[in-house]
C-alpha cells in the first residue's frame, strides 16, 4: 500500500494512506489532505494511485516542490519528498522491492573482531569486484575513515542503504544522472541523523555533488560522480 509520511525535522509526524485514485491536497476543507497555509492554494496538487503514482500540481500559486524541482506531473518513486508550501511529505510505497539490503559500513562493536577475522580469510582479490572492460561505470561512495577504509561501493541500484542498521543508517537515491542523500524520517527513527559536510542531514533529500562527505555509523565516504 502507498502512503504520504507528513515530515517534520526528519521525523513522520503523521500518515495518509493512499486509498483513493485521487487524493486532493489544497488549503479549503474539502481536500482529502487539508493543509492550513496561506502559502498553499485551495486547490493545490492532487495524488493519483493508477497503476502507478503520481503527484500533479492544479496550477498552485507556489507551486509544488518533487525532491527540489518544481514539477507539473510525475511519477512518484519511493522515498520522494514532496514539499506543497510550508509542508513536506514523504511518498512511501511498502510493496517496494528496490531497497536492497543495508551495506554494513561498520558493524557493531561485539562483530568487529569476528569479521576482521572473516576478511582475513578471504582471498586478497575477487572477480566480482574486478571491474569489467567496456562496462559503464556508476557513481560510488569509498570509505575514507572507518573499519572498511578504502571500501568502495558502487551507486547502481535505485536506492543504496549505508549504515549499521539498529545504529545508524543513510540512503542515497538514484534519479537518472543525479543522487540525493535522502532523509531518514519515515524509514527507520534515528536520535542522531548522518551528517553531510560535516552538516546533520536535514528533512529534504539534498543533492549530492563531487567530493561531498557522508558521514554515517562512525564512517566516512566520499561521493564520486565518475566512480
Amino acid at each position: 500500500m502507498a502512503k504520504l509520511i507528513l515530515v517534520s525535522e526528519g521525523a513522520g509526524i503523521k500518515d495518509y494512506a493512499l486509498e483513493k485514485e485521487r487524493t486532493a491536497i489544497g488549503r479549503k476543507p474539502h481536500n482529502d489532505i487539508q493543509l492550513d497555509d496561506p502559502t498553499v492554494s485551495g486547490q493545490h496538487a492532487v495524488i493519483l494511485n493508477l497503476q502507478n503514482v503520481y503527484v500533479e500540481d492544479l496550477g498552485s500559486t507556489n507551486g509544488t516542490l518533487l525532491n527540489g524541482h518544481r514539477i507539473n506531473k510525475r511519477m512518484l518513486n519511493h522515498g520522494d519528498i514532496i514539499r506543497i508550501g510550508r509542508h513536506e511529505f514523504k511518498f512511501v510505497d511498502q510493496t517496494a522491492t528496490d531497497f536492497d539490503q543495508t551495506v554494513v559500513i561498520a558493524p557493531p562493536p561485539n562483530l568487529a573482531q569476528a569479521a576482521q577475522q572473516a576478511a582475513a580469510s578471504r582471498p586478497a582479490t575477487s572477480a566480482a569486484a574486478q571491474p569489467v572492460a567496456g562496462a559503464k561505470q556508476s557513481a560510488a561512495v569509498k570509505v575514507i575513515s572507518g573499519p572498511k577504509q578504502g571500501h568502495q561501493i558502487r551507486l547502481n541500484k535505485p536506492y543504496t542503504t549505508l549504515g549499521s542498521p539498529g545504529v545508524q543508517v543513510a540512503v542515497i537515491a538514484r534519479r537518472g544522472t543525479s543522487y540525493y542523500l535522502m532523509p531518514m524520517g519515515g524509514i527507520g527513527k534515528q536520535e542522531v541523523p548522518p551528517r553531510l559536510n560535516d552538516e546533520p542531514v536535514g528533512s529534504t533529500s539534498t543533492p549530492l555533488k563531487e567530493g561531498d562527505v557522508i558521514e554515517v555509523a562512525g564512517s566516512k565516504l566520499q561521493f564520486s560522480q565518475n566512480g
